[in-house]
């Protein structure tokens, strides 16, 4: 009864692995899309930028969940847990480019400050001057 218990325990943890795992591979591409609207050059709508903070923030959740799942699995539940390498390979990859397409979004912010900051010197200069 109690190997039953834990084998239908380690089917549950696989399959929220497997839930997130849907979950990123269908949110990927769209925070690849939001990321690539924000550019210096655009006025970007400020609720594309918290939507792409907010979707980098439940990614990062859902991959440090599938970590802490997968420790558990190999660990403690290791005789009952069958690895999928290739589901494995995948989320490394969500990982490494939801983490550089963030840099290259927290970049262009940071060049979209330096724009705005440039423009709000002008602007009180002009104002000086006048």
């Amino acid at each position: 009864m109690e190997k039953d218990q834990v084998q239908r325990y380690t089917v549950s943890l696989v399959r929220t692995i497997q839930n997130n795992h849907h979950y990123l591979k269908e949110t990927i591409p769209d925070f690849q899309g939001y990321c690539l609207m924000v550019t210096p050059e655009k006025n970007v709508p400020p609720e594309t930028i918290n939507k792409v903070r907010e979707t980098y923030k439940e990614i990062q959740n859902r991959l440090t969940e599938i970590k802490a799942i997968q420790q558990l699995l190999q660990g403690k539940y290791r005789q009952y847990y069958h690895r999928d390498p290739l589901q494995d390979k995948e989320i490394l990859e969500f990982g490494f480019i939801a983490k550089s397409c963030y840099l290259k979004f927290d970049y262009n912010m940071k060049l979209i400050e330096v724009k705005k900051k440039k423009l709000e010197e002008k602007s009180s200069q002009m104002a000086q001057k006048v």
